[in-house]
């Protein structure tokens, strides 16, 4: 049997100009992963992340801890097929649209003007509103934008990479994957054999430097562990977005 633990970057930059790029605390919470690794597991057969700054950086960050903590961890390498869905884009792209045509949107993209950033009723009206345009995007209902990768497109892609990294190591292997919560959700999916909004909608849960584990014998991974955090001891490290 063999393990891939997913690893969901630390937290990105929220509100910035440029998102991608991990906050002081993201900084902290990679070096918690992998200093609770180095104690916890096997040396990994391979350590793999996702091409975005804020998921090279995570895993920079985490194996460069582990080894301060006298694990021979090895070197990150990438993988293109665990980057994140265009969720950015597609909020930029199509949301003026979604709203003009979604009358039960309109309300929820209202309140995100109307309050103060990082308050409670802003956070509200922007996980509500994202909701409803990630199900828009996950039936297929967007506006045609060769520019945005469909759900459909970005489910197989990440089911393809997840099964590949199993099979290029064989049984036995410990593998480590630092990637985002799209597809810690596909993962999910996969593991349980749910349906596919299911998955999407718990990688909305997520928690930044969260865990979660599949296990695979043959061509079928389980899910046995999701949004794991028994790295932190301080609930101000903890962090979903």
């Amino acid at each position: 049997m063999s393990t891939l633990l997913l690893v969901r970057h630390g937290q990105a930059s929220l509100g910035a100009p440029d998102y991608d790029v991990l906050s002081p605390l993201g900084i902290v919470q990679a070096g918690r992963v992998g200093d609770y690794l180095a104690r916890m597991i096997t040396v990994p057969t391979a350590i793999y992340c996702g091409p975005l700054v804020r998921q090279r950086d995570t895993a920079t960050h985490m194996v460069t801890a582990a080894r301060a903590a006298g694990a021979s961890f090895p070197d990150p390498v990438v993988l293109p097929g665990l980057e994140e869905y265009p969720a950015i884009a597609i909020m930029q792209r199509h949301l003026q649209r979604l709203t003009e045509r979604d009358p039960e949107l309109a309300p929820h993209v209202g309140s995100l003007t109307q309050h103060e950033r990082g308050s409670v009723e802003h956070r509200r009206a922007f996980e509500l509103a994202f909701t409803r345009i990630m199900r828009t995007w996950h039936d297929a209902r967007l506006d045609e934008d060769p520019e945005i990768e469909s759900h459909a497109a970005f489910q197989s892609r990440v089911e393809h990479t997840i099964r590949g990294m199993f099979a290029a190591h064989g049984r036995g292997a410990t593998i480590l994957a630092v990637t985002s919560a799209g597809p810690i959700g596909v993962a999910l999916k996969l593991g349980l054999g749910t349906d596919s909004w299911s998955g999407l909608k718990a990688s909305f849960v997520v928690a930044n430097a969260s865990l979660t584990e599949l296990k695979s014998r043959g061509d079928e991974p389980t899910l046995t562990s999701f949004n794991a955090l028994p790295h932190f001891q301080d609930r101000s490290e903890l962090s979903l977005r």
